[in-house]
């Protein structure tokens, strides 16, 4: 196939191989139309250079990962740009600059709010890099965000949330129980610059991924704790992605942080919003906002009182802002119109 090389094969094959994928050598030779012999010259090479070996399920292959594990004394005066030029930045030599740069936004971020609103005395970094990605643990032992963020909400604003809740308060952006030291965007800006970004505390997580897909992340440091709080990333290797890119996607030179996008699916607990206090809830959440895009991507149904309450009622108090509905399905996209149109 013309436009098509070795080295895009050969990340083909360690995506199936991620995948543990068993039918790998046809899925390469349908897709790029190569000889058997091939692949196997392939799968020998990427063993005797060590990036891949034999896995104990028989016939399959596993990525080769090398794992770097560092501790941190939260009052030793901590600083995350030194950690992170110090410790982390050298397991990155060789990364394209936008994919060193993701890397520094995201890592000095969640290590800061570590050092600064954790009250955690230890903090744990794992480092887990292959050819294929890099991913980056980093644990605490402190109050839990989730916690932090119920307390503030009870003493700051007299409100009594779930711990579920409190997850949702990080969806859209701009919201910090430190108003004047934060801007509330780090968690944002990083779970759209993140292949994957998960946080976990207390048995509750907040993740715009797949929560399965990310499952065996947190297995991986939490030995079955639930105190602190445990933030996962990862990211491609060869990642297209800037920070510049992201960036420009919500905010804009002179009006700054103005759009946002909320996965309703993760946003409500169970998936299915139907009623007004939910859509009273996701209004607070978005009024800061000029624009928001509300994906519906994995909701099944919504209710009439959730759309009427949203998109009228919302909608007419904040008659400048825009709401674009993404990825909705037929029942979804019907109850909404139905609703619009019976105004």
């Amino acid at each position: 196939m013309a436009g098509i090389n070795k080295e895009q094969i050969i990340n083909y094959i360690l995506k199936l191989i991620q995948s543990s994928d068993k039918d790998l050598v046809n899925k390469v030779m349908e897709s790029f139309e190569v000889s058997k012999s091939t692949i196997y010259n392939y799968l020998k090479e990427l063993s005797d250079n060590g990036v891949i070996r034999k896995s104990s399920r028989m016939g399959l292959y596993e990525l080769v990962s090398s794992r770097y594990m560092f501790s941190y004394n939260n009052e030793d005066s901590l600083l995350e740009d030194v950690i992170f030029d110090r410790d982390i930045a050298p397991l990155l030599k060789g990364f394209e600059k936008n994919v060193f740069s993701a890397w520094r936004y995201a890592f000095t971020e969640m290590m800061n709010n570590a050092i600064e609103h954790s009250r955690a005395n230890k903090i744990g970094v794992i480092v887990l890099k292959n050819d294929l990605d890099t991913s980056i643990l980093l644990s605490d032992n402190g109050i839990g965000i989730f916690k932090n963020i119920q307390e503030y909400m009870k003493n700051e604003h007299n409100q009594e949330m779930t711990l579920n809740d409190c997850a949702g308060l990080l969806f859209a952006g701009k919201f910090t129980t430190a108003k004047s030291m934060h801007s509330g965007e780090g968690i944002f800006f990083t779970s759209h610059l993140m292949d994957t970004f998960v946080i976990y505390s207390d048995k509750v997580f907040f993740s715009r991924n797949n929560f399965e897909d990310s499952q065996y992340k947190t297995n991986a440091n939490s030995n079955g704790k639930n105190d602190g709080t445990l933030v996962c990333m990862s990211l491609y290797n060869h990642s297209k992605k800037t920070t510049k890119e992201v960036f420009d996607r919500f905010s804009n030179v002179d009006e700054g942080f103005v759009k946002t996008q909320i996965p309703i699916a993760h946003f409500f607990v169970n998936g299915n919003p139907v009623s007004r206090s939910e859509a009273r809830r996701l209004g607070e959440l978005i009024l800061k906002f000029k624009e928001i895009n509300l994906d519906f991507a994995g909701v099944e149904e919504v209710g009439q009182a959730f759309c009427h309450e949203l998109f009228i009622v919302w909608q007419n108090r904040n008659p400048e802002a825009i709401l674009n509905i993404l990825n909705a399905c037929d029942d979804v996209e019907r109850m909404i119109k139905r609703v619009k149109n019976t105004k």
